[in-house]
């Protein structure tokens, strides 16, 4: 079992490969890209940062962390609940960034368990 430091996970993606998926965002990329679609990802490890919330038309401060380091079995729980939605529509999961190859043994771990699981994976890289 690994642990991996995740900034996202959205259920029923769309537009990360085919049918219905759940897309996992690892955190960290060695790129910094400017143009990143993503750049709360970009540094390794959980970060907090002071943000505002508009409540009732006033502007309140708050703090926001990206980032969570999870375990995989954990992952793969979670990955699991919409099994029957992957199977439906032809999807799975895809595991983006960030960067996911940066945190390669969590990343082959999670892969080997959804091939087990018989899931359809995309990996979303940058070829780190």
């Amino acid at each position: 079992m690994h642990t991996a430091t995740i900034f996202d996970i959205k259920r029923f993606a769309v537009h990360d490969g085919p049918g219905i998926r759940t897309t996992v965002f690892f955190k960290g990329c060695p790129l910094h890209c400017w143009w990143c679609h993503n750049p709360e990802s970009q540094g390794r490890e959980p970060v907090t940062v002071d943000i505002e919330w508009m409540v009732d038309g006033r502007s309140i401060p708050a703090r926001r962390t990206y980032g969570e380091k999870m375990e995989t079995t954990t992952l793969m729980q979670l990955i699991l609940r919409d099994r029957h939605y992957y199977e439906e529509s032809g999807g799975g999961v895809t595991f983006s960034g960030g960067e996911p190859m940066m945190q390669a043994d969590a990343l082959l771990e999670l892969l080997q368990e959804c091939r087990k699981a018989g899931l359809h994976t995309t990996v979303d890289t940058c070829g780190y």
